[in-house]
């Protein structure tokens, strides 16, 4: 039996608009047919995961607590482990919200144990310094939602991503910066359990970012790759730049293509 870990945006939808693509939907109801597990393995930072989960429900995905993996869901137990109690976070007023639920005080000040880096629209240079100077003066540590460079916009453009300003911070703070989401072993290691398949050889990878879900997924875990051109790289040139042995195993124009690879199993 095999499994499929699904990227959200650019592969099962367009972008923050959660719109779906046709051809995912299609593929999902396919894969519940078939009895093929399949899981939503997300780095968004924008939502609280149960809201995500009910966004996606109406858009038509037949999702639950067990078939969706956001960094959020980790994030809680990286801080707790690391003993972080105040933080000063980049990102939206809902996953702010979040982790006052989850029992941590979030600041407006550089006063804090720890950094967390998500999708932040209203980033300025006044943040980038409360947050700089949490690193520098407070010795903070740096976390960050996900590793990814660059998001696809509604307005088709592409902008930074949470890994790019992460990189900036431990560049600037002289920290590492340690991720809760993809690629983190930690996160694909939760994601083949929800999967219920331990072998990678018999896991595979879908997503529109070649680099932290693909090529450094596939170094980390060492699961099959499938890399799709519905999201924010259109041509496959962009391969060039990634390490031959880490390309992806397949290349699609989208997710539901993915049946071939069901159909090449037996």
């Amino acid at each position: 039996m095999v499994g499929f870990l699904l990227d959200l945006e650019g592969t099962l939808v367009r972008d923050k608009s959660y719109t779906p693509f046709l051809e995912a939907l299609e593929f999902t109801e396919y894969l519940d047919r078939k009895g093929i597990p399949w899981i939503v393995a997300t780095n968004n930072s924008t939502e609280k995961p149960d809201v995500l989960i009910e966004i996606l429900k109406e858009k038509g995905f037949n999702v639950n607590r067990r078939k969706l993996l956001s960094p959020s869901l980790l994030a809680r137990e990286f801080l707790r482990k690391e003993n972080v109690k105040r933080l000063y976070f980049l990102g939206t007023e809902k996953i702010k919200e979040f982790f006052r639920e989850e029992g941590f005080e979030v600041r407006n000040d550089h006063r804090v144990d720890a950094v967390v880096v998500g999708r932040d629209r209203e980033i300025n240079y006044e943040k980038l310094k409360i947050a700089t100077s949490a690193l520098v003066l407070e010795n903070a540590k740096l976390f960050s939602f996900h590793m990814n460079r660059v998001i696809l916009d509604p307005d088709g453009l592409v902008g930074p991503s949470v890994g790019a300003l992460a990189t900036a911070l431990s560049y600037a703070g002289n920290k590492t910066v340690v991720s809760f989401g993809k690629p983190s072993e930690e996160y694909f290691k939760r994601a083949f359990e929800l999967l219920g398949i331990s072998e990678p050889e018999k896991v595979y990878m879908v997503s529109d970012d070649p680099f932290t879900d693909l090529a450094e997924g596939k170094r980390r875990v060492g699961f099959k790759t499938v890399f799709v051109l519905s999201g924010k790289y259109r041509d496959i040139s962009i391969l060039n730049s990634i390490e031959k042995n880490l390309r992806p195993d397949y290349v699609f124009n989208n997710v539901g293509e993915c049946i071939e690879l069901i159909e090449e199993e037996g």
